[in-house]
């Protein structure tokens, strides 16, 4: 049995977190790598988002209010609400609007796992 089948449920409301200034804007971690080896999901208000990749980590990008664009190896797609963007390791990326996000990145390494030019 893997520590994964073994975690204990978690409710957590977003009002509830504190907003931080994270790389692609105001980031309100719902589910950390403290919490679990699986993944970690994030609630994220795009702000000054900065282009960047990770080595290991799969991000899967819901949009749950608004639109822009997303920049997937420097190529530019428009994105909206009820959209979900795939993002594989190693893919530069960046995006562009007002929109509220839900990020899920497997396996979770939101932190330690950020690469820039």
């Amino acid at each position: 049995m893997s520590d994964a089948t073994k975690l204990e449920p978690i409710i957590r409301n977003v009002a509830d977190i504190k907003s931080v200034r994270g790389v692609c804007g105001f980031r309100r971690s719902l589910v950390t790598g403290a919490d679990t080896d699986v993944a970690n999901v994030s609630y994220l208000e795009i702000d000054n988002s900065r282009n960047h990749y990770h080595k290991q980590m799969t991000e899967f990008y819901y949009v749950l209010k608004g639109s822009g664009e997303i920049v997937l190896d420097g190529e530019r797609r428009p994105i909206k609400e009820g959209e979900l963007a795939l993002i594989p390791p190693r893919v530069w990326h960046t995006s562009e609007g007002d929109m509220e996000v839900l990020i899920v990145g497997v396996p979770p390494l939101e932190t330690e796992d950020v690469h820039f030019e």
